[in-house]
């Protein structure tokens, strides 16, 4: 018999969907802080590597990383096979809650099923209405029973709209104060030489994003290592969702033109977090970076389909949740046809060069951590789904 199919097992039984790297780790740090309320609590569901770790059977094969409309088209097989196993496990098990994370094209429709089922759903980390796509506020509202947000903004947004919603604070708060993975023995900070300087390449966590945005990112080092006074090093983060091999098949052209390229594994990933620069895809990382008062310029490019369509769906003042955070844009954004070497190169020598607009960044990224709240969302959000399935 075949995983997702089981019959269900004792204890009170928890779906868990994460379609996205972040979502795979937010989901992994809420199933550690329920398995820590000792309630004896089974979970299934779908999503990536760490919430595997933490348990969770999965009732169809991983990933389902996405980006774009025309991605979406091009998956929709796997996707739909997710949809109908996922459905098939929520009744077979008598699932006594579902908790949705972010991925609002399958969530939505799996919360819509829920509540036929009579499955309460707690969505946590909402979709992205407030920025494009607003009539999927009634769909929440009619499929949803409990909100947990993680921006600020957000809890008066839906809470207008009719929705039971808390604001519960950023999960990478946690992160930060578990030290993030950071190598032990050392801390988070500036280049230790005053003449050198760190600077991250982080192309996103989505295959399809980091083959347009990476070679992006690489032909800038090369630039950067020409035209900056000092010495450089550049630390690529490889992320677990991203093939080795096609990262290192982009990469050893530039090393062999001498740019000094660390791609960095496992634990090693978090030492990005000691750069003076980071050049960024758009994404959760931006908000990461501020939390350790890295500099960042987003980056980002779609297909042009994808830009195209996105264009006259999509009416937002910034791309980056940095931004969002802050109400005003703090971060350069190179989006698509802006998102050249040249510019990414000249933006990135004038943080560089320029102490003192690199520490007016540094005091606005500080502003922002204050908005996004301390640590204690993971248990927070636990405690949502507690009372949810005492009832």
């Amino acid at each position: 018999m075949t995983d997702w199919a089981s019959p269900a097992e004792p204890g009170q039984r928890i779906g868990i969907v994460a379609g996205e790297a972040s979502g795979d780790l937010h989901g992994s740090l809420l199933v550690e802080a329920l398995q820590g309320s000792g309630r004896p609590l089974q979970f299934f569901g779908l999503g990536g590597p760490r919430l595997r770790l933490r348990g969770v059977k999965m009732v169809s094969q991983p990933p389902l990383n996405v980006v774009g409309f025309t991605e979406v088209f091009f998956r929709i097989g796997q996707i739909f096979l997710a949809f109908q196993r996922m459905k098939q496990a929520l009744v077979s098990r008598r699932t006594d809650l579902l908790i949705l994370i972010d991925y609002p094209d399958l969530n939505l429709r799996l919360a819509r099923f829920a509540r036929a089922h009579q499955i309460p759903v707690l969505y946590y980390i909402s979709p992205q209405v407030w920025a494009w796509r607003s009539g999927r506020v009634k769909m929440i509202r009619r499929s949803v029973d409990r909100m947990a947000v993680i921006l600020p903004f957000e809890e008066e947004f839906f809470r207008s709209c009719g929705l039971a919603v808390e604001f519960v604070g950023h999960p990478l708060m946690d992160l930060k104060l578990q030290g993030a993975g950071i190598i032990p023995g050392s801390e988070p900070g500036r280049s230790s030489s005053a003449g050198q300087r760190r600077v991250g390449l982080l192309p996103g966590s989505r295959p399809a994003e980091m083959q347009r945005i990476l070679p992006v990112l690489l032909e800038s080092a090369r630039r950067l290592r020409e035209q900056f006074a000092g010495e450089l090093e550049f630390l690529l983060p490889l992320a677990p969702t991203l093939d080795e091999g096609q990262v290192q098949a982009l990469v050893e052209p530039f090393r062999q033109k001498g740019v000094p390229i660390r791609l960095l594994s496992g634990a090693e990933r978090e030492q990005w977090k000691r750069c003076d620069l980071a050049l960024v895809a758009s994404g959760t990382v931006t908000l990461e970076a501020a939390l350790w008062g890295v500099p960042t310029i987003i980056v980002y490019k779609v297909s042009p389909v994808n830009y195209w369509i996105a264009k006259r769906l999509i009416r937002v003042p910034y791309i980056g949740l940095v931004n969002w955070v802050a109400g005003k844009k703090i971060v350069s954004e190179l989006i698509q046809d802006q998102a050249t070497p040249e510019a990414l190169t000249a933006e990135a020598l004038r943080l560089l060069h320029d102490d003192d607009r690199r520490i007016a960044l540094q005091q606005e990224l500080a502003r922002v951590r204050e908005k996004i709240g301390g640590p204690g969302a993971s248990q927070r959000v636990a405690r949502i789904a507690l009372e949810m399935i005492a009832r």
